[in-house]
């Protein structure tokens, strides 16, 4: 069994007139990604290892919600490849960090996360009232039977779709 963890980092601040990579996440962000982090803490949903954009406002989400979830230090990875990933990419990522009876976590942007959770869902996932899936903040946590499906189409259970809206009512 392997479990995924799609996370999309949390609302940025575009207002702070950076370059994209730069930009961090506004006041909402910030309050989000803790209290993300702390639900899932709450919930058991803890990854073994965790992979980042290295984007400033996904190494401040991951930061953020590791406040309250127990990964450690060691087994939290930046990379660079993340940062604004096509849905290929984000497989071949995957791959690399991928392991057996482990839940890995990855943390990166739209339109990449979007794509790879349809991807990778058994049955279409529910959309926002907007018509949107992987808003800021968004957790996809998906199970697979075994580890050669994990870059097979439709083959992950999507077990739950957590959005802040819906969770912090």
């Amino acid at each position: 069994m392997f479990n995924l963890m799609l996370v999309r980092h949390a609302k940025s601040d575009w207002h702070a007139h950076k370059a994209d990579f730069e930009r961090p996440l506004n006041k909402r962000g910030r309050e989000d990604a803790r209290r993300m982090g702390a639900y899932l803490g709450q919930q058991g949903l803890i990854p073994d290892c965790m992979v980042v954009s290295g984007a400033i406002r996904a190494k401040e989400t991951a930061r953020l919600m590791l406040e309250a979830l127990s990964v450690s230090e060691k087994n939290v990875i930046f990379d660079k490849e993340l940062y604004l990933a096509d849905l290929e990419t984000l497989q071949e990522v995957i791959q690399v960090y991928a392991s057996n009876n482990k839940r890995l976590m990855v943390l990166a942007h739209n339109p990449g996360m979007d794509d790879l959770v349809g991807y990778l869902s058994s049955e279409p996932p529910a959309l926002t009232n907007n018509g949107k899936l992987m808003v800021t903040s968004a957790v996809a946590c998906l199970a697979f039977d075994s580890m050669k499906d994990i870059s097979k189409p439709g083959k992950g259970r999507l077990e739950c779709l957590l959005r802040p809206r819906d969770i912090f009512k």
